[in-house]
């Protein structure tokens, strides 16, 4: 994922798209470390539904596979497949790495978890299609730009990401977010990060629904910001579609299909 950040750094790419969730393996611990020190804006998201396989050469049988390979994330969606047929999981970078090093090493034993796309590129079988734990099984991506893009404060179904540090106070963090609830702001995401080396939470990344220059965003941000020592306000993008946020199923409304077609054999 960092090459990917440096790229629009660097001018290279011009957006990033990055998982950030999963309806089974939750977070991606991957994006939520880069985030704060990435020096991007988030700018939109996207569901989309993830289809993984297992992959091999051809000639391969499924009773010969003690390893399976692939990201971390991905495997955490196929734990019954593998818990069923007894493989061990072996972590890799990402799913195209797993299926290029299945190709590589030529042991009979590995295997790969990856998407038909991956198989396809290094000239691999599908032995098993479709083996993650949930048919409906959606991930959750951040578009990532150099320079925010901010809507317009009247558009409807906006969502605001925030990352905080809390002052360290009893009930500092109870107080800081209390303004959402008090304001009527929809608070859909707090997660906690470990900083400083030490197991204590004191920043926190939150999501939630409203634009910041709305009257009753900015009485909540005023109240936050009593009861913090830093705030950042990581993106203000629309949602993907009230559908995708709702239901983890892979319908999409017909104007996100060609969006879709695009994207959705990308890695996970």
């Amino acid at each position: 994922m960092l090459e990917v950040v440096d790229a629009v750094r660097n001018g290279t790419a011009d957006v990033a798209v990055l998982p950030c969730e999963n309806v089974l393996a939750g977070r991606v611990p991957d994006i939520h470390m880069l985030l704060p020190d990435a020096g991007l804006s988030i700018v939109g998201e996207i569901f989309l539904p993830i289809e993984l396989h297992l992959v091999a050469p051809d000639g391969w049988t499924l009773s010969q596979i003690k390893r399976v390979h692939s990201h971390p994330v991905a495997l955490r969606q196929v734990q019954r497949f593998l818990k069923s047929h007894g493989l061990a999981a072996v972590e890799e970078s990402n799913t195209a790495t797993a299926a290029s090093l299945i190709k590589q090493k030529g042991n009979r034993a590995d295997a790969a978890v990856a998407s038909d796309l991956a198989a396809e590129t290094y000239g691999l079988k599908i032995l098993e299609p479709n083996i993650e734990d949930n048919p409906f099984n959606m991930t959750r991506f951040y578009i990532l730009a150099s320079s925010p893009v901010v809507p317009a404060a009247e558009q409807p179904d906006i969502l605001t990401c925030l990352m905080f540090e809390v002052r360290n106070t009893p009930g500092a963090l109870f107080r800081a977010v209390g303004g959402f609830a008090e304001n009527g702001i929809n608070l859909t995401k707090l997660e906690s990060y470990l900083v400083g080396g030490q197991f204590v939470a004191t920043r926190f990344l939150c999501e939630f629904e409203g634009h910041p220059d709305l009257p009753q965003v900015r009485r909540a941000l005023d109240t936050l910001q009593r009861h913090t020592t830093s705030r950042t306000i990581m993106g203000v993008f629309p949602m993907h579609s009230a559908g995708s946020r709702a239901r983890a199923d892979s319908s999409l409304p017909p104007n996100d299909r060609g969006f879709v077609a695009r994207l959705s054999r990308c890695r996970p």
